[in-house]
This record gives C-alpha cells, structure tokens and sequence, in this order.
C-alpha cells in the first residue's frame, strides 16, 4: 500500500506557497475531532494523524480527497470490496479506495497503521512525542520521500498540530461524546470512579484524595501502568465475594476484568475457581464468585510458576513485548496458545525461554549500521528493528542485538 504521494506533498506545498492559508486552516478545523478521536481509539498521536492527512491530500484539494473521500492514498488490494477510484500513481489508472466520508479513511489509516507488523515498533514510543513518531514511519518504510520525517514534524508545529495531543492526554473527548465506561459493574458496595482521561495511577490516586500504592493495590494493576479514560477503578479494597454467585465468561473478558466488574479480588477469585494465577477461562465457562468450585473449569493452558511471565500493559502489542524479551511474535503465540494477535491489558503471558538467541555487539569509533549489516550478514532495517532504533545514529560503546 502505498501510503505517501508526492505529487500530493506537491500540491500543499503549492498551496502554500500561494499563501492559500485558508485552506489549510479550514482542513484543520473540519479534522481535529476526527485526529483526536483515532488517538483515543489506536493510541496514534492526533498531531501525526493530521500532519498525513494534510500532506496526503494537499489540505483536503487532492482529487482522491475531493471525490473520492481518500485522505491518505490508500490503495484497493485485493481485500477491498468498497468503491474504487482510478488515479495515476507508480502506475497509469490504479486503482484507490473510496469512501461514503472521510472519516472512513482516517479510520482505514489507523487501522492499517496499528494491524500491521512492520509498525509495530511506533507504539513503543510515547505518544506525545510526534518527532519519534514522525522518524519511526520514516523508518518503517511507510514513504519513500527521504524528507517525508522533516514535512511531517514541520507540518505539525508551523500548525501547532502537537496541541490538539495534549487536548486528548487531559481528558478533552471530541465531538462531545459520552464517555463510556470500560465495564458494567455489578454493585458490590465498594466505592469507583471512571477516569476521564488517559493518565498516571499517581494523577488519579491526587484526584480521589488516595496514593498511587493504593490504587494500584486496590485494582489489582502493575506498576507503570497508565488509565485509559473510560476505565472504572476501585477507591477502596475489593471484596472477597461478589453479590451474585456466578459469571458466565464471554468472548474477550479477562479474569482481570471479571474481577474489576464484580469488585473482586483477583486472586480470590483465582482461589475460588481452582486456577493458576495467569491463566484465563474460556468463553462459555462457568466461573464462581462466592463458593468455591468443585472442578477446575477449563483455561486451555497453565503456567509453570518458573516460567518467565509479563502482565500485558496499556497499548502494549505483541510486537513489543516480543522485542522487550528478544522472543518472536510467533513464539509468544504459541506459548500462550493464542490464535490471534489481541491481547488485553492485565492479560499474564508466558514468555518462552530465548536462550540467549543474540549476541551483543559493542559499537566502535568508525561503525556505521550499514558496515555493521556487512559484518553480519544482515539488513540495516533488520538491526533497528531488533534495537528499536528510529533512525541511523550510532553511540560509541552502544550495545546492538543481533540475531542468528
């Protein structure tokens, strides 16, 4: 998929030269709900959002923008089934989705950004910092202009686009929509709030009078966690029991959550359902929330307690933690017997054993990626995605993963 054209960088840079202001202003203005909207749902800063936006349709005037409701010259393949629109492109006529309205393409874009592998390393990044973001799509290989990191990052801030990430980070929720709650909570009589806004366990621990051990504690959460807005947590301890005797396990749920509707504690219910800690019923069984259950019910899968584990966190994919522990996405998969690449956060997963799979390379005065992928007999790109690196710089003495 061809996601950067340049004869639509072209077309807005024309624009501007022009002093067609206006225009730009106006794109703006009609897609910053949408840009906020695609952070909250895909974790992808607004800023980054817009900026492609505004280069891939020459500020909305591109003829796939106009008529074609195409904001980011996103092409048919062979899964697409909607309309179609011919444009030139590497090619004479190909062949460019086209949508009903353009917030369809800004949703197709996120979507394709956060399913495909080869991104996976941008959403290790933070999400306020829109020059690492502009310089991981670079390095992805998602344009193929060598500038396209220098237009983004000076898109974004000659329009003071970055605003519109801080706007989301401090609970600002676009088109005026309700905020929904993560859970339908089954009274238990232990005191909750819902978090307005992505943030720390310590911003919201100060909001509700409490400490951040304490939250943490109370909601069962791992440390350096972060509260998605939508997200009910526990001001007090949760109970032992819950106030109805059982849940029937639906597709998605974690013990996790299970715990967190019903105000119980995690490793009560644990106990009560005969399980190790880690694993996860499955949908369609029976779990108890008051008395304890005669028979194990089925998890499909059970840790070791030597094993090596790691409790999924807020946006974590499986690419990352893949990369955190030198292990392949395929791996993972199979140790935790998953059929898909969705995990959910507080998910505890098994990490299969690397074996030390990778040497580590200390980097010389006079290395450069390139020679280094010589010495080797690897790609440059291969190396930055083993080291989660954005771009080509080098440090004396900095230690590179390698792989066989």
């Amino acid at each position: 998929m061809k996601r950067c054209m340049l004869w639509a960088i072209c077309l807005l840079i024309s624009i501007e030269v022009k002093a067609q202001n206006t225009s730009v202003k106006q794109y703006i203005d009609s897609f910053k709900d949408v840009a906020m909207k695609e952070m909250i749902d895909f974790k992808i800063p607004a800023s980054i959002t817009l900026a492609q936006g505004l280069l891939e349709s020459g500020s909305g005037n591109s003829r796939l923008a106009k008529e074609g409701n195409n904001h980011f010259g996103i092409k048919c393949k062979k899964e697409w089934t909607g309309c179609t629109i011919l444009e030139d492109d590497d090619a004479l006529q190909e062949c460019f989705r086209c949508y009903s309205n353009p917030r369809e393409s800004y949703y197709d874009h996120s979507k394709f950004l956060r399913e495909n592998r080869r991104y996976g390393p941008l959403f290790t990044l933070s999400i306020n910092d829109y020059k690492a973001w502009a310089n991981g799509l670079l390095t992805a290989g998602y344009a193929t202009n060598p500038k396209y990191a220098e237009l983004l990052v000076s898109t974004i801030e000659r329009n003071k686009l970055m605003l519109f990430d801080s706007m989301v980070l401090n609970g600002y929720i676009p088109f005026n929509a309700k905020l929904e709650p993560n859970i339908q909570i089954v009274d238990n009589q232990v005191p909750s709030s819902m978090a307005k806004k992505l943030e720390s366990p310590d911003q919201f621990a100060k909001e509700h009078n409490s400490s951040e051990k304490k939250i943490l504690k109370y909601n069962d959460l791992p440390e350096n966690t972060i509260i998605e807005p939508g997200e009910v947590l526990y001001l007090k301890p949760k109970k032992k029991k819950a106030s109805v005797p059982t849940h029937l396990v639906q597709m998605g749920e974690t013990m996790w959550l299970i715990s967190q509707k019903y105000a119980v504690k995690l490793n009560s219910l644990y106990r009560k359902n005969l399980m190790d800690e880690g694993t996860e019923p499955k949908p369609g069984v029976v779990l108890q929330l008051q008395d304890k259950a005669s028979i194990r019910p089925d998890t499909g899968r059970s840790i070791d307690k030597a094993q090596k584990t790691h409790i999924v966190l807020m946006g974590e994919t499986l690419y990352a933690i893949s990369k955190k522990y030198g292990v392949s996405v395929d791996d993972l998969k199979s140790a935790n017997q998953l059929s898909t690449d969705q995990i959910s956060r507080g998910q505890e997963l098994i990490v299969p054993d690397s074996q030390q799979n990778y040497l580590l390379y200390e980097v010389k005065s006079g290395d450069t990626l390139f020679g280094i992928s010589r010495k080797f007999g690897k790609k440059v790109e291969e190396i930055k995605n083993w080291n989660q690196m954005v771009n080509d710089g080098l440090q004396l003495g900095q230690k590179l993963k390698i792989y066989p």
